[in-house]
């Protein structure tokens, strides 16, 4: 019996601090992964209490999804009025050819549609990329940019009896490279552990898209 119970006694002993061990193992293993997840999305200190300070804080895709519906809404619009508004003479009613007004409305719908959901998927793409050199930066933003132009693009101009898409396709693809080539950087300079203030993020992502609407209606550039 006595020796039972001195088996039994040891037994215990032996196991109790072997679950201590492992648990302080378990625990230190992710505090460790922990921290160097922190030292992957905050530089230093500042950067994490900035991020704590933020009002209406955006998550990279969500900034990248919004972004995507602005280009799909302003770009496409200055170019349909460059193509047909513009030599109708502003009016968009006016004469026997006003069929196009609608279904160029219902194109930039589509492409509104499109292009946030496209944004949200590269978004997460643009999330992984960011922390790398500012030359891979560039490089990857520009072709993730045209590959959302032309995804965009291609599905609001395939309503055009499906030629269109080509057509789509090859206007959507320079703006969505020149967009993204321009905000991912300054993505990356505001944001703060990968979020992004709303009230930093509408001022940047409206300035670059009206900037490229501007490009697309001068004169200077596209002559009527």
């Amino acid at each position: 019996m006595r020796e039972h119970y001195a088996a039994t006694t040891l037994e215990r002993h032996t196991v109790f601090p072997a679950r201590h061990i492992n648990a302080r193992l378990y625990w230190l293993t992710n505090a460790l992964a922990e921290s160097e997840r922190r030292e992957r999305l905050f530089r230093n200190p500042r950067e994490e209490e900035q991020m704590c300070l933020m009002s209406r804080p955006l998550s990279t895709p969500q900034a990248f999804a919004r972004l995507g519906l602005l280009l799909g809404l302003l770009p496409p619009a200055a170019i349909f009025f460059r193509l047909f508004l513009y030599p109708s003479g502003l009016k968009p009613f006016g004469g026997g050819d006003s069929w196009w007004f609608p279904f160029c409305l219902f194109m930039n719908v589509i492409c509104c549609i499109v292009g946030r959901a496209m944004g949200a998927k590269f978004g997460k793409a643009i999330e992984q990329i960011e922390p790398t050199s500012w030359s891979v930066l560039l490089l990857l933003a520009a072709a993730i940019g045209s590959a959302w132009g032309a995804l965009t693009g291609g599905a609001g101009g395939a309503l055009f009896f499906g030629v269109g898409a080509i057509f789509g396709m090859l206007c959507a693809a320079p703006v969505g490279t020149l967009a993204f080539i321009f905000f991912t950087p300054l993505h990356r300079l505001l944001a703060r552990g990968g979020m992004i203030d709303a009230r930093h993020f509408w001022p940047l992502a409206c300035g670059v898209t009206m900037t490229i609407t501007a490009l697309i209606l001068s004169p200077h550039i596209f002559p009527y």
